[in-house]
């Protein structure tokens, strides 16, 4: 087992290479099988080049890429991942990203911690939703959408306002017909059989963060 935790854990007063030998050697690593490794964990995460520099002078993404090193050592079958991307520049946070992907084609199981709904829809094959320390839903991404999303949004932009405006689906107001349904493409079939001329449409599912909402409220918490 493997663990990446969201406060740094790594030496600054060392360099990158002295901090990966001494977690190395504490997962029980010596020798040539040490070296391989640190070797290896430092192409993973880029920081080859700046191997012998003190942490200390290393920005907070790389700061980050290292942690992530460490955890990586002693090739671990399981890996926990508790919100690796706080405070990290696009560029690192993207190859934190390539590097948790390649670790699961690997054949890592991931189990990963966010606030970031988007890392979550991108990176997990099943999500569980939890709050103050309770499982509200766990499920695939399609599946927890499809119980706890709510209705697509179907918006629809005509060239004119259309003159049977009372017997569309939905609310229209002025040009823009806006509609909430579970069956937007039919919607969208409906409105196509009516010849209008469309300027814009648009269908807006359920996102991850609205199945979150939903299952948790939307009021502020402190905790």
């Amino acid at each position: 087992i493997g663990t990446v935790p969201q406060s740094l854990a790594i030496y600054e007063e060392l360099s990158a290479e002295e901090n990966l030998r001494f977690f190395g050697k504490l997962y029980g690593l010596n020798g040539k099988k040490l070296s391989i490794r640190v070797d290896e964990t430092l192409e993973l995460t880029r920081l080859s080049d700046r191997r012998k520099e003190r942490v200390a002078n290393y920005s907070g993404g790389m700061k980050r890429r290292l942690n992530i090193a460490c955890s990586l050592m002693h090739e671990p079958s399981v890996l926990f991942f508790d919100e690796p991307t706080v405070g990290v520049d696009p560029q690192s946070r993207n190859l934190i990203f390539d590097n948790i992907e390649l670790l699961k084609s690997q054949g890592t199981t991931i189990i990963y911690t966010t606030h970031y709904m988007e890392e979550a829809e991108r990176l997990c094959d099943r999500i569980a939703i939890m709050d103050h320390g309770k499982l509200l839903a766990i499920d695939n991404m399609e599946g927890l959408v499809n119980q706890h999303g709510g209705l697509s949004t179907v918006v629809v932009e005509f060239a004119s306002p259309p003159e049977n405006g009372a017997e569309l689906p939905g609310q229209l107001e002025g040009n823009t017909l806006r509609t909430e349904t579970d069956q937007p493409f039919e919607v969208i079939a409906q409105l196509g059989s009516l010849g209008l001329r469309v300027l814009r449409m648009e269908v807006h599912r359920a996102s991850l963060e609205t199945v979150f909402l939903n299952l948790t409220g939307r009021s502020l918490r402190d905790s």
